[in-house]
């Protein structure tokens, strides 16, 4: 959106930022803390909190946090959508406006948390939140120690390049997320860090169960059927690499007629995936599904999770969970995907936009029930030896008591 606002008004608003944000990354002090005889005492932050992979690690960090013996509270947007999943979690939530001028309110709602819970660590995952979090700290006075999880590939911008290592400790969730923070952000490099992502691996385990079997059945998918599924938003202009999967649906249906192929998600691309359907002819092999927040049951109706992602992709959970549900997964060779698992072991990786390629991958793991049942029992070996909820709580937590100084 446009801003309206005059050149005046804007500098002025500008300027209060900048030098609100300077002389609060350079207060002296704040680099002291006393030693603790007790639970590190953390607050959780994420002001927008509608569903999405953020969202997902938010709740995991907080619960594993809490299952370690922390002592956790988790600070959400007020009347966002997974509000609700933040109460279920049994640690006191504070819902805090993430609307306001300046974004003062919310510095005020985090401020007023950090000094009641008296916390030693303000953690935050959404861009929006870098900034009032490092100044509610700040106001605190408490020398609460920040830190923010970047999960995106993209640059940070121009004033946080500058400034955000002064006022927090940044963990990329991937080595490839590091790399561009270590390329961009100016500062000490000492406050980079870097922790996988994990999931709640006993959710996707099991076997099929009924609510999946009348998935597939629903569907029309008998036992005879291989089903391929990519499961993720498609907005323009390439989504997650959905119109390649379906090019390389085309490809693979007259050798390997048993398979089936699902998009599970909604994106503005519709239209196209639908051109691309019909033009190809697929509309009696190919499935659309919306997403849905519960994705365990339509996970486990797949035989194969593909993600043949075309933009950037951090760490992508969704590969995570198809592992864990016992799936190979062919997925691009991109960004942080490769330190998910290794290529021909648990799965297989291709070239990003490589219909050809995907087509030949889907097409080996068509044509062999034991390749697809020995790489999904690797893959759900290899998730819950390195990527769970507890490995992720575990390492931030080492992450937070370096920051303290080992005094915990």
């Amino acid at each position: 959106m446009e801003d309206t606002r005059s050149t005046p008004q804007k500098f002025q608003q500008e300027s209060r930022i900048t030098a609100i944000s300077f002389s609060l990354t350079h207060l002296p002090g704040g680099e002291h803390f006393p030693p603790l005889n007790r639970p590190i005492r953390i607050v959780q932050a994420n002001s927008l909190f509608n569903g999405g992979g953020v969202d997902t690690q938010t709740l995991e960090l907080t619960q594993g946090l809490h299952e370690l013996g922390c002592h956790v509270r988790l600070a959400v947007g007020a009347g966002s959508r997974w509000e609700p999943r933040a109460h279920a979690l049994g640690v006191p939530v504070i819902g805090f406006p993430s609307r306001s001028p300046l974004r003062w309110r919310a510095i005020a709602a985090l401020r007023q948390s950090l000094t009641t819970h008296r916390a030693d660590i303000l953690h935050v995952h959404q861009g929006c939140d870098y900034w009032p979090a490092i100044v509610a700290a700040r106001l605190a006075g408490r020398g609460t120690r920040v830190f923010i999880t970047r999960h995106l590939m993209t640059r940070p911008r121009g004033f946080s390049r500058r400034f955000l290592l002064s006022g927090a400790r940044v963990i990329a969730v991937s080595h490839a997320v590091e790399r561009v923070l270590r390329s961009e952000l100016q500062g000490n490099p000492d406050r980079i860090l870097q922790a996988h992502c994990g999931i709640d691996v006993d959710r996707f385990a099991g076997g099929r169960g009924p609510e999946s079997e009348a998935l597939r059945q629903a569907a029309g998918w008998g036992p005879e059927n291989v089903v391929f599924g990519v499961v993720g938003m498609y907005p323009l202009p390439r989504g997650k690499g959905q119109l390649e999967f379906l090019a390389a649906a085309a490809r693979i249906r007259s050798s390997h007629p048993h398979a089936r192929f699902v998009l599970i998600g909604h994106g503005n691309m519709r239209p196209l995936i639908e051109q691309q359907i019909a033009a190809d002819q697929l509309a009696d092999i190919v499935r659309l599904e919306p997403f849905t927040d519960d994705i365990r049951p339509w996970m486990k109706a797949l035989d194969v999770l593909v993600h043949p992602a075309v933009g950037t992709d951090a760490f992508p959970l969704v590969v995570l969970e198809g592992m864990a549900s016992g799936h190979p997964v062919v997925a691009s060779r991109l960004d942080g995907i490769p330190e998910e698992f290794t290529d021909g072991n648990q799965g297989f990786l291709v070239t990003p936009g490589s219909a050809d390629e995907l087509a030949m991958k889907m097409g080996k793991l068509a044509e062999s029930a034991d390749l697809r049942w020995t790489m999904g029992e690797r893959g759900r070996r290899h998730v819950a030896e390195h990527f769970t909820r507890h490995h992720l709580a575990t390492a931030t937590l080492a992450l937070y008591r370096a920051a303290l100084g080992n005094r915990t």
